[in-house]
């Protein structure tokens, strides 16, 4: 099993904090709408006060902890644990920002509480790892997808030139 660990000040700023400051201004932007005031931008700042809110610290989209072992996944944050075998759920989508060292994970589809993850592989002990092996989990589990498909091309192209500079 290998285990991959958000560094835990950062942690503590990308998801603590930013809930509690989304769920204080989610209050305020209420309490400005009670006593009428920007009423339809305090709904918009409220709107997403609360997304943000939900996402960090109810839906927990943030693990703390990504264990993976074999076909499974397991993810923990807070008190909380998902785990996942890759070989019983029906679709393992990642949607993957390279450049960022980003992905958003969905099991069967996502959720409102359960199944839809943001990994900031940047942020986790071994990265670039987890964000390699997230994408063969991927790889695996949807072998006909057109994105396995593109990658297989795209992996044989790159061993022919491999081979032709080779050669020369």
């Amino acid at each position: 099993m290998k285990r991959f660990e958000y560094d835990k000040t950062l942690y503590f700023m990308d998801v603590l904090v930013t809930g509690v400051v989304s769920l204080i201004v989610f209050l305020i932007a209420v309490s400005s709408i009670i006593i009428n005031w920007m009423p339809a931008l305090m709904g918009l700042v409220g709107i997403v006060a609360f997304y943000s809110f939900w996402n960090a610290l109810v839906a927990k989209v943030t693990p703390k902890e990504v264990d993976v072992a074999g076909d499974t996944l397991i993810l923990r944050s807070f008190k909380r644990i998902d785990d996942y075998s890759l070989t019983q759920l029906k679709s393992f989508k990642i949607r993957e920002f390279p450049s960022a060292g980003k992905m958003y994970l969905r099991m069967d589809g996502g959720g409102i509480l359960r199944g839809r993850y943001w990994l900031n592989t940047k942020n986790y002990n071994d990265g670039q790892e987890l964000f390699r092996l997230l994408l063969d989990l991927e790889y695996e589990k949807h072998p006909e997808s057109l994105k396995a498909r593109a990658r297989r091309v795209n992996t044989e192209y790159n061993a022919r030139i491999k081979k032709k500079k080779e050669a020369s």
